[in-house]
């Protein structure tokens, strides 16, 4: 067995900072509470193209 392996009765190492910490196994997990309900939602809208934005030059005959 390697020196650095982590001994199953040890517990895990700790998460790096901003990170989430290893689930425990023995940790319940909260019942599913199924399909969120989406709302009926409008069509999106058409995309105009903006005043600013210029359309690409053409290239140039050689």
């Amino acid at each position: 067995m390697p020196a650095d392996a982590v001994h199953p009765l040890e517990p895990p190492p700790a998460a790096p900072p901003g990170e989430a910490p290893p689930l425990d196994p023995e940790t319940p997990v909260p019942d599913d509470p199924g399909p969120l309900e989406v709302p009926e939602t409008l069509p999106p809208a058409p995309v105009e193209p903006s005043p600013d934005v210029l359309p690409a030059p053409e290239p140039e005959p050689v």
